[in-house]
């Protein structure tokens, strides 16, 4: 296989994504998915019934809602520790090979930066996750799911501020204000992930349509073609 933009041979396959990454991203999603979907509910639902006939529960949406909400964020919660677990025992490509405070980080970002906004036409080509997309997953996935299930389980917590979730997530409260300041910024940030996943989806499809290195199908079987130039990273 060859690129015709840099006229790169792409011959060689790298088992770059790991199943326990792969495994990783695709729950993630349905949690991603599963929890705006109800979170939009809960924020304004939709299903008013005004008649309820037999049982209550045929028409209880909101506490079905709620109870899809809160098992989503539990298991985002548990595939989010899997992940990070995953970072330190994976292959080089589950973990990033430079953090936004080292100066290498910036050095190649700028360049990738460059090439997504056609500014520049050649770049670094990146088996892994570029230092754009690793800016991106270190804010809005690895802070930005930490800042979820911290400010999801202080919410659940007020259901029962005396159990053991309400008195050991109450100071989130006390660090962030009252509870309309943690609910709004809870909704923020869950919008901010869903832009991140829309950039993300955007992104993922342009590099594979421009680099042919097989972004999209490597997130299934694992393998990128690898069309760096002499193999180097």
């Amino acid at each position: 296989m060859q690129d015709m933009k840099t006229g790169l041979r792409c011959l060689q396959t790298v088992y770059v994504w790991e199943l326990p990454v792969r495994f990783y991203h695709w729950v993630n999603a349905l949690c991603i998915v599963v929890l705006m979907a109800t979170g939009l509910y809960i924020g304004n639902p939709v299903f008013k019934p005004t008649v309820v006939n037999g049982e209550a529960t045929t028409v209880f949406w909101m506490g079905k809602a709620f109870m899809w909400h809160i098992a989503a964020g539990y298991v985002f919660i548990a595939i989010y520790h899997f992940r990070l677990y995953w970072a330190f025992v994976g292959n080089e490509y589950a973990r990033s090979h430079h953090w936004p405070w080292q100066k290498e980080f910036w050095q190649e970002f700028f360049d990738v930066l460059l090439h997504y906004l056609f500014l520049k036409h050649h770049h670094q080509e990146h088996l892994g996750h570029n230092p754009v997309a690793n800016l991106a997953y270190f804010g809005f996935i690895m802070v930005g799911s930490i800042f979820m299930s911290v400010t999801g389980l202080a919410m659940y917590g007020e259901l029962h501020p005396n159990g053991m979730v309400g008195s050991a997530f109450g100071w989130v409260f006390t660090l962030l204000g009252q509870s309309f300041t943690v609910h709004m910024l809870h909704r923020l940030m869950a919008w901010g992930i869903v832009a991140f996943v829309i950039v993300h989806l955007y992104l993922s499809i342009r590099h594979d349509m421009f680099a042919r290195n097989g972004t999209l199908s490597s997130m299934v079987s694992g393998y990128k073609f690898d069309c760096r130039e002499n193999g180097r990273a």
